[in-house]
C-alpha cells in the first residue's frame, strides 16, 4: 500500500511561526545582523544604474584583463566588452586592428606615467572607458588635480576609483566595506570643492569597484545597498541623484589549492551575485592563480568568460531590471545594511 510521506509531518501553525520570527533584531550602529524573515515589509527601492535605463534590463559590460597584446584581439573576439589595461609593457601596438567605438578600454593611470600610452592618442582614436585613479585616505590634491588635469579633456571617461582593493584581504566586513566608499567620497569632495572641478561634471566619472565572494544573498543585498549609499550620500550633500557605475571583480579569497577547477563553482556563484545585485561590469577571474609573471592560461580565461556568456545566453539574467526586487528577504536585508552603513558612517564623522 503506497504511503503518503508529507502526512507524517505536522500540520504547520502560523501563530507559532508568527511568534518564532515576529521579532527580528534591529542592526546596531556599530554593525549589522542577518535578519530572519519577518512579515514586516522593509521598502527597498533600487536606483537607476549608469549601464542602462530600466527599461533595458540589466545588461552588464563583459570585463577581461589583458596582459599581453595577443590576448587583445582574443578577448574581443570572445565577446569581451570592456579590456582592463595594467601590464607594464603594454604600448599603443597593442591596438592596432582595433575599432576603438566597439569596445570600453580601462587603463591605469600608470601606463601614462611611465609613457607607455598617450592620452591625446588614445582619444584621438575614439577612447571610451575609464583611467580610474584609486581614491584612498593616502592620496593628496596635488596627485588627484594632476590626474584630473591629465583628462580633462575627456569628460566621458570615468576617472574617479572608490575600491581599491578586496575589502575581505584588509579584514572589513560588508558594512564596513559600504562605510569606506563614503567616507573617501567625503575626501575626494573635499578637494573637489578646493579646485576648479565642477563637482556635478565629475560626479559623472566616478567607479565604485566591489568584490563579490560566493554567499549569495549577502553579496546581492551589498550591491544592492552599495547602490542606494551612492544616493543617499549624494542627498546628504545636496547633490543631484545621478546612477554610477560598479564595476564587480570575483573574490579570490574562498580559493583552495586542492583542486583549482573547484575554483569554478566558487567563480560561477560569485558571478551570479554581481549579475543579480546589478554590477554595471564585471570581471570574473581565472580559477587558476597566476603563481609567476607569465600570462593566465588560455583555457582559464576562456572558462571565466563562458560563465558569464552562459549567464546572459542561456539564463537570460539580462531581461530583468533588478532581479531581486520584491524578494521581501533581500529588500530587508537590502535595508537593513543601508542603515547600517549610514549609522556607521554618521558616527564616524562625529
Amino acid at each position: 500500500m503506497p504511503v503518503t510521506r508529507w502526512n507524517s509531518f505536522s500540520a504547520f501553525d502560523p501563530k507559532k511561526w508568527r511568534t518564532a520570527v515576529g521579532d527580528s533584531i534591529s542592526p546596531s550602529s556599530a554593525s549589522w545582523e542577518r535578519p530572519i524573515w519577518s512579515p514586516e515589509d522593509a521598502s527597498f527601492e533600487f536606483p537607476s544604474r549608469s549601464i542602462a535605463d530600466p527599461s533595458e534590463g540589466n545588461p552588464w559590460q563583459l570585463q577581461e584583463s589583458i596582459h599581453s597584446s595577443d590576448q587583445v584581439l582574443d578577448s574581443l573576439l570572445n565577446g569581451v566588452a570592456g579590456l582592463r589595461l595594467d601590464a607594464s609593457d603594454c604600448d599603443m601596438t597593442w591596438f592596432d586592428g582595433v575599432h576603438m567605438n566597439m569596445v570600453e578600454l580601462h587603463v591605469e593611470p600608470k601606463l601614462f606615467h611611465a609613457n607607455k600610452l598617450d592620452v591625446r592618442v588614445l582619444l584621438e582614436a575614439g577612447w571610451r572607458g575609464s583611467c580610474g585613479l584609486d581614491v584612498t585616505s593616502a592620496v593628496g590634491s596635488a596627485q588627484m588635480h594632476d590626474h584630473w588635469r591629465m583628462l580633462d579633456e575627456a569628460p566621458h571617461l570615468r576617472i574617479w576609483r572608490f575600491g581599491s582593493s578586496d575589502h575581505r584581504l584588509r579584514g572589513l566586513n560588508l558594512m564596513e566595506a559600504l562605510v569606506e566608499h563614503c567616507l573617501l567620497l567625503d575626501h575626494w569632495l573635499k578637494w573637489a570643492k578646493a579646485s576648479d572641478a565642477v563637482i556635478e561634471d565629475e560626479l559623472n566619472r566616478m567607479v565604485w569597484r566591489w568584490w563579490t565572494s560566493v554567499d549569495v544573498m549577502e553579496e546581492v543585498a551589498g550591491l544592492r545597498a552599495l547602490r542606494a549609499l551612492w544616493s543617499r550620500w549624494l542627498a546628504a550633500n545636496q547633490l543631484d541623484d545621478q546612477a554610477v557605475w560598479i564595476d564587480a571583480v570575483t573574490s579570490d579569497v574562498t580559493f583552495r589549492d586542492e583542486l583549482e577547477t573547484d575554483h569554478l563553482i566558487d567563480l560561477t556563484v560569485a558571478s551570479y551575485a554581481a549579475i543579480i545585485g546589478g554590477a554595471d561590469g564585471l570581471e570574473t577571474v581565472p580559477h587558476i592563480k597566476s603563481k609567476s609573471e607569465l600570462p593566465p592560461d588560455e583555457n582559464a580565461l576562456r572558462w571565466a568568460r563562458n560563465i558569464q556568456h552562459l549567464m546572459r545566453e542561456e539564463a537570460g539574467l539580462h531581461r530583468t531590471f533588478d532581479p531581486m526586487g520584491g524578494s521581501r528577504t533581500v529588500d530587508r536585508w537590502s535595508s537593513n545594511l543601508l542603515e547600517a552603513a549610514w549609522s556607521a558612517y554618521l558616527e564616524s564623522k562625529l
